[in-house]
């Protein structure tokens, strides 16, 4: 019988790394994750704007066919009846105890993009014609348990993938206010930081207002402002000339003691351009009062847009500075200004 022993060898080192070569792969593999991440960012990023992109185009439908089913676009916000004080416009719920809905235009197009369940939920303990431009309700979407009880939810296609869905923010709705001399945004804080927010808001055009309080009118006036009933067919400037929906993403607190802001969706409704298009400051610290009241994105460099006939542009930062880019930032913010829109101002594409 043949009986076979393993041996082991004889004489000289192991092999293996020592730890100078086991440096060297180490330092290899950094330099080549440091190359790597910036294109694996890029790439996340671009997905993460093509999705946006999908969002607004899908915004854009919906308001559509909104139009098609009621002959106009929806409000742009249920604000104060139009026949309230000459100088409150839809902000005036200030002064008269939020003596309105304060629902904003994204609840209006749920049913059209395929949020009709949550939309029948919100309206089941409301008045029928609570939604109405016309309705007469003073009652804000607060004191109704539908609302009310619904408003933490998260709607995935309202937000930028690229902006964070889950911060401790507060609630704000994007309205604004008429006076004798100007106009400025409204932010109504609850210090709720549980409501369901959006990175997209309706164009009110430079201020959206209208002169129906005695205010003159607006050059400029957009798609979307209170109580608005706007057909697409009016727009003399031509829907692929026209903004109907823009990105405004997470913003700083706006003063000592606030959170940071973004719009609910509940009542988040249009948003005035008068203050151009800015990104954020690089002086975290202080950012200047204006830049709460611009539209911006997560997205390096650009601002998405929807425009009235359902494609979507990207923007380039024009500034706040009077430039050939403001005016035409507001030429596409109007509907009806009738001026020549040049996109090569914006830096469209």
């Amino acid at each position: 019988m043949r009986q076979y022993v393993w041996m082991p060898r004889k004489g000289g080192p192991r092999p293996g790394f020592t730890l100078i070569e086991l440096l060297v792969v180490i330092a290899i593999i950094a330099i080549l994750i440091g190359l790597l991440l910036p294109a694996v960012q890029k790439i996340r990023e671009a997905a993460n704007r093509t999705t946006c992109k999908n969002n607004m185009k899908q915004l854009a439908l919906a308001a559509h066919n909104y139009e098609s089913a009621y002959g106009t676009l929806p409000p742009g916000f249920i604000g104060t009846q139009k026949t309230g004080t000459p100088y409150g416009q839809d902000s005036s719920i200030v002064a008269n105890g939020y003596n309105a809905p304060c629902v904003g235009v994204l609840v209006q197009l749920m049913p059209f993009y395929e949020q009709d369940n949550l939309f029948r939920a919100l309206m089941s303990g409301v008045p029928a014609d609570y939604l109405s431009p016309d309705g007469t309700n003073a009652n804000p979407f607060w004191a109704y348990a539908s609302f009310w009880n619904n408003r933490t939810t998260k709607i995935k296609n309202l937000m930028c993938p690229s902006d964070n869905p889950n911060g401790t923010w507060d609630c704000f709705f994007a309205t604004y206010r008429s006076s004798a001399t100007g106009f400025t945004v409204t932010i109504i804080a609850f210090g709720d930081p549980t409501f369901g927010h959006t990175s997209y808001l309706g164009i009110a055009g430079r201020s959206g207002l209208t002169g129906d309080q005695g205010t003159t009118p607006d050059t400029y006036k957009g798609a979307f402002y209170n109580r608005s009933k706007e057909p697409l067919g009016t727009m003399g400037d031509g829907t692929s000339n026209t903004f109907l929906f823009g990105e405004y993403d997470t913003k700083g607190p706006p003063t000592t003691g606030w959170q940071n802001v973004n719009p609910a969706w509940m009542g988040a409704g249009m948003f005035p351009t008068a203050w151009g298009l800015s990104p954020k400051p690089t002086n975290w610290a202080s950012p200047g009062a204006d830049f709460w009241y611009m539209l911006g994105s997560k997205h390096p460099g650009i601002v998405q847009f929807a425009m009235a006939d359902g494609a979507v542009r990207s923007i380039k930062y024009i500034g706040a500075v009077a430039s050939p880019g403001l005016n035409a930032y507001q030429y596409a913010a109007g509907t009806n200004d009738g001026n020549v829109l040049n996109f090569g101002d914006l830096g469209a594409n």
